[in-house]
């Protein structure tokens, strides 16, 4: 591809996700405020609204940007607890998880919950709030609130490499999802996939193509330690990308 040829795509990709955003951004006003109606209701309803405003937002992005995307494995999701365990590449997959896992569950830092507005909605979530500065506290705010999680039929969505990794990139798989599946005898699921390809991290421009996701098989985690389980998924993850994207990690 030619620099002015790269030059026109990155101009008119600017355009299409300036209007998704245009978009985007009043929708998720909304959905905070029904957030806020639902708030005394049990959390089926909040997690009904996350999940409709996340199949709008891959609406917005497949009419605006030419984006649209394939899920593979979806079989391989258990009826019961499971505790999902993503690649993650960009803000897309967080997006997804609202409607690729039931009644998803995420961990942030608990300080995000004071931004106004978006860290308020965050909070209304009901997530695993932790504080990165003490790891060991973070460990076992993890154990304590998403076993509580897990046993009210929420999915626990846990980024094993803990921050967006750019495609072609690895990094080291942290064990909190691993621990917290051991110490509750809960199956893991791993999951790979190439949205950086195409919403790559910390850009604005969002890229026309095909995201594929591929839900991995369910992992047991009982009678593994946590090191264990950590290295089956981390291997699943590292190999299924070599095998199926190209530019893979």
């Amino acid at each position: 591809m030619s620099e002015l040829e790269t030059k026109r795509n990155d101009l008119l990709a600017l355009v299409r996700s300036s209007l998704y955003y245009l978009f985007m951004a009043p929708s998720l006003i909304v959905l905070f405020f029904g957030l806020i109606i639902a708030l005394p209701f049990d959390y089926k309803y909040r997690a009904g609204l996350i999940r409709y405003w996340a199949l709008l937002q891959m609406w917005f992005l497949k009419i605006f940007c030419g984006l649209s995307y394939q899920v593979q494995g979806s079989e391989n999701l258990p009826s019961g607890p499971y505790i999902a365990l993503p690649k993650h590449q960009s803000a897309w997959e967080t997006i997804a998880s609202n409607f690729l896992f039931k009644r998803p569950a995420w961990v942030f830092n608990s300080d995000l919950f004071r931004i106004p507005v978006f860290g308020w909605g965050l909070y209304l979530t009901n997530p695993v709030g932790i504080d990165r500065s003490s790891p060991r506290l973070a460990l076992n705010q993890l154990i304590k609130k998403g076993g509580e999680l897990l046993k009210q039929g929420r999915t626990m969505v846990i980024f094993p490499e803990g921050t967006r990794v750019a495609p072609g990139e690895t990094a080291k798989f942290e064990p909190g999802g691993s621990l917290l599946a051991v110490k509750t005898g809960t199956p893991v699921v791993p999951v790979a996939l190439n949205a950086g390809e195409f919403w790559p991290k910390h850009s604005f421009r969002k890229y026309p193509g095909h995201i594929k996701v591929i839900i991995g098989p369910l992992i047991e985690s009982k009678g593994l330690k946590a090191r264990e389980l950590n290295e089956k998924v981390e291997t699943w993850i590292n190999n299924t990308m070599d095998e199926n994207f190209s530019n893979s990690s």
